[in-house]
């Protein structure tokens, strides 16, 4: 049998420092000693005591509130960007990307901090609505490039022709942009939803004493001590990220073969 390669060992010590803290924190989560010193047997008491945690509940549930909003606002921002850059001049649009891309590159806590000092200034309750803000400055610029690119590769003629047949601007967009540009608009979906339920920084500066979400509880359950609890939470997280990829991921192929199908029977019947 041939000897691995050097990159071949690379490549498994990489996926191998990338996974194993996830399968440490898998196997943990089922840990039935409390100080996971070793292994105390198997057990689920962990997640039903997270389940039964009434402040992580809350703070599961202000993590969604949070996360849906910033995608559902951040998504129609990127949108209607990316549909102005279509016939914005070149200078404007040069700007505005320039606006796009500085909000990726500047550090969270920078905006963190700038907006946790311009909320204070001007008496701005902090909670669950700043947060949602904070979350929509940097996670719009994400959605705003994964849109414009499908639209850079995307051809005007078949909005052209509907236009030419009389179809508004609003049917237009409604009947052929944007099923056109849907599997960019759910992959951007679905990164900003991840960003912003993951988001510490932010959450932190922005959240106040009324509004926790749950990394910024979790942050504070490990500063003394790591429990089987805090593993079972992350798991739980994990397995709610997961699974909404997959459904994602479903939806896009339905959608293409039934897009297949459509095309096939268009296609037999002329």
């Amino acid at each position: 049998m041939r000897r691995p390669s050097l990159v071949a060992v690379i490549a498994i010590i990489v996926v191998t420092l990338l996974y194993a803290p996830i399968v440490l924190v898998i196997i943990n989560s089922f840990n039935a000693d409390k100080l996971l010193i070793a292994w105390g047997g198997f057990t689920t008491e962990w997640y039903r005591e997270a389940l039964s945690d009434e402040r992580v509940r809350n703070a599961f549930m202000t993590s969604i509130k949070v996360a849906l909003l910033s995608t559902v606002i951040s998504l129609v921002i990127a949108i209607t960007a990316a549909l102005w850059t279509r016939r914005a001049l070149a200078g404007r649009r040069r700007l505005f990307d320039a606006t796009t891309f500085l909000r990726i590159i500047l550090p969270e806590t920078v905006f963190a901090l700038g907006l946790f000092l311009l909320f204070t200034r001007f008496d701005i309750p902090l909670g669950i609505p700043a947060i949602v803000i904070g979350h929509v400055v940097f996670n719009s610029a994400y959605a705003t490039i994964i849109i414009q690119s499908r639209f850079s590769t995307m051809d005007t003629t078949l909005e052209s022709a509907a236009a030419d047949l009389g179809a508004p601007p609003w049917r237009v967009f409604r009947r052929v942009t944007l099923p056109l540009i849907l599997p960019a608009v759910i992959a951007a979906g679905l990164l900003v939803f991840s960003f912003s339920f993951d988001a510490v920084v932010t959450s932190l500066f922005l959240g106040g004493t009324h509004a926790e979400t749950l990394p910024v509880l979790l942050l504070g359950m490990i500063r003394l001590h790591v429990t089987p609890e805090v593993n079972a939470i992350g798991v739980m997280v994990m397995l709610t990220t997961t699974a909404l990829f997959a459904v994602a991921a479903g939806v896009i192929s339905v959608r293409s073969a039934a897009g297949a199908r459509a095309s096939a029977k268009q296609w037999r019947t002329t």
